[in-house]
Order: C-alpha cells, then structure tokens, then sequence
C-alpha cells in the first residue's frame, strides 16, 4: 500500500494582517516624504517589498510542507527544499522572542550534507498548529516512514 503525501499550508490570517500592517507602513512612509525624505524612501521600499512577500504567500502552492515516505519538501515562495528522513536525526519546538519555531538537525554524515552550511534547519512556518504539535507530528511521521 503506497501513502499518499500529507500537505501542510501555512494559515492565510497571519499573511493577511502581516500585508495590512505592511501597507499601513507603506501609507505611513509616503505621508512623510515632505518632511523627512530618507526615511520615507526607506519605510516605502522595506515594507513594499514585504507587502509583495505577503501577496506572494497568498497564491495557492506558493508555500507548503508535503510529507511522504521519502521525506519532506518545503516551499516557501515558489522555492523547494527536499529533506530526506534519513538527513533529519529529529524536531524540536524552539522559541525566537515571542515566536516558536520547529526546527530540525541535520545528519552531517550522510555525502548529501556536506555541501549544507549549517547543522540546523527551521521551518518558516508552524503551517497551522503550535510549534510542539508539528513537532511531535514530524517526528511520528519521521519514525513512520524510517521502519518501512
């Protein structure tokens, strides 16, 4: 019996309110263009393009988190990382300031690890849960699929 890939996508709200804070910033930075230039420009641009961010994580299969038997792939803004089970040695829940992140730690004994630059991975989203849950979630799937 094949398994079909579970897909995790990322929830729509926090994209949502992230591209309304954004282009209240963008309104804010052009409202101050006669008064101070500099930072005008540099509010426009930064939260311009963190506007055209959001708006891009907002198109279908724009992000994701497909699980299968041979690993994970991670697509974030149109960009695909593949992790194979056996490059992960496991997932924790790991808290940045006020956000809770799951990341992962990657075998650097496998030939494929050798051209990676660090010894951890995260995930840039929680895909709709808490961090603990998507957590304890891959690693089941983990031990899952490495007993086939």
């Amino acid at each position: 019996m094949k398994n079909s890939p579970i897909i995790l996508k990322p929830g729509k709200g926090k994209s949502i309110l992230l591209f309304i804070i954004s282009t209240v910033f963008v309104c804010l930075g052009i409202s101050l263009w006669e008064t101070n230039r500099s930072l005008a420009i540099f509010t426009v641009v930064f939260f311009g393009l963190c506007v055209l961010v959001f708006i891009i994580n907002l198109i279908p299969n724009a992000s994701y988190l497909k699980i299968d038997n041979q690993g994970i792939e991670m697509k974030n803004l149109f960009r695909s990382t593949f992790i194979p089970w056996r490059g992960v040695s496991g997932f924790r829940p790991k808290n940045f300031f006020l956000n809770t992140m799951v990341v992962f730690d990657l075998n650097q004994n496998l030939p494929e690890a050798h051209g990676l630059k660090g010894k951890t991975g995260a995930f840039p989203d929680t895909y709709g849960m808490s961090g603990k849950k998507l957590a304890a979630f891959l690693n089941e799937q983990k031990e899952k699929f490495d007993s086939l």
